[in-house]
């Protein structure tokens, strides 16, 4: 560290070596050296590669369906299904249930659907690897009689970064809403009540960190309720937020650090959403390149092969603490005052900037989409 501080003197000719540290917007302080560090490991419930999901969007039914059914065949191990009103059984026409992971984003309307859909069906719902995404306990008693496993309801960020939050203040929201779960399911067990849904967007160490916190978090709270330990499953979602409009394309780089992060941070699932979501209806090549950004990453890299591979990371482990102790003071501020945190509108438009805000392309490429909106 000395011989560290030595060169950096002798680079900046006698400057302040602290203009070297950054802040993140919750406000932590990023040195710009880390030496080892110990924390709390952040281990995933198992070693297995993460569940590739693609959105199931197309507001054409037979379109839908089609679009499901080539994903599954190209390298995708489940599907998010995000049309409330659809007619399920068109749209899962020779899905094999059975054999992929399903997430549902439609409420109380598609969680019935498709437990109807289900029900119509030679399949035990036992077996079935669903996340019916509710906001409400009140299907859950029906589907828990008809067999179904969980976990029903989802403590979902995606809204509060959407609104500007930042990532303490995601993981704080997330985490009142795992508890509220368990106080209105506190007849099931912690993992069957409740999954728990963060955003990724660019920046590669702190959705690492995020993503490991939340696991950390959910531990405390068991721990602090008395509730035996069990597994928290774990979604991931691009993030709108960080989609530039204009020349899309290097949103697939984006999303490839939003993934590579969240894949060592421990997800469990995760779906990309296609570079030229922002646009209009993806079409069929940015599906293609959104399956293929996880895929590269799991059967090429092996990200998933070491179960927390920044364990002992002097910065992810001070990121991963700090980002702990701000999201739970965070936390208790909301259960004591009932209300959320002020979020910073700031943040809602300050994420895409080359090709956006900087290199703009004199000509935009045709947009990737099957329909604008």
């Amino acid at each position: 560290m000395d011989m560290w501080r030595a060169r950096v003197a002798a680079v900046l000719k006698g400057g302040n070596a602290e203009k070297l540290a950054t802040h993140t917007a919750d406000g932590i302080r990023i040195e710009p050296l880390y030496q080892q560090i110990e924390g709390a490991r952040a281990d995933r419930a198992s070693l297995a590669p993460w569940t590739v999901l693609q959105r199931v969007d197309h507001t054409d039914e037979m379109k839908a369906n089609a679009q499901a059914l080539e994903d599954l065949e190209n390298g995708a191990g489940g599907l998010a299904i995000v049309l409330k009103g659809a007619d399920v059984a068109r749209v899962l026409q020779g899905v094999a249930l059975h054999a992929i992971h399903t997430r549902l984003e439609g409420g109380e309307v598609l969680a019935k659907a498709f437990a109807d859909y289900v029900g119509k069906q030679p399949i035990d719902p036992a077996r079935l690897s669903v996340s019916f995404g509710l906001n409400d306990a009140g299907p859950v008693n029906d589907l828990l009689s008809q067999g179904f496993k969980g976990p029903f309801l989802e403590a979902d960020g995606r809204a509060f970064h959407g609104q500007g939050a930042s990532e303490a203040q995601e993981l704080a929201c997330v985490l009142s809403q795992i508890v509220g779960a368990l106080r209105k399911l506190d007849h099931l067990s912690p993992d069957t009540a409740v999954g728990a849904t963060l955003v990724a967007n660019q920046d590669m160490f702190l959705n690492l960190a995020k993503f490991r916190t939340i696991r950390l978090l959910w531990a405390r709270v068991l721990v602090t309720s008395g509730l035996p330990h069990s597994r928290l499953r774990v979604h991931g979602e691009t993030s709108w937020r960080m989609m530039a409009k204009l020349d899309p394309h290097k949103n697939i780089l984006r999303a490839t650090a939003a993934v590579f992060g969240a894949g060592l941070g421990g997800t469990d699932t995760f779906t990309v959403l296609p570079f030229s979501i922002t646009q209009g209806l993806p079409n069929a090549f940015a599906r293609r390149m959104a399956r293929n950004t996880q895929l590269i990453l799991l059967e090429e890299s092996h990200l998933w092969r070491v179960a927390d591979p920044a364990s002992g990371s002097g910065y992810v482990e001070h990121l991963t603490r700090e980002l702990c102790e701000r999201a739970w003071a965070i936390f208790q501020g909301i259960e004591k005052t009932g209300k959320l945190p002020e979020f910073d509108s700031k943040n809602k438009s300050s994420d895409p900037v080359i090709g956006t805000n900087s290199h703009q392309l004199h000509t935009e490429f045709e947009a990737a989409v099957e329909s604008f909106p």
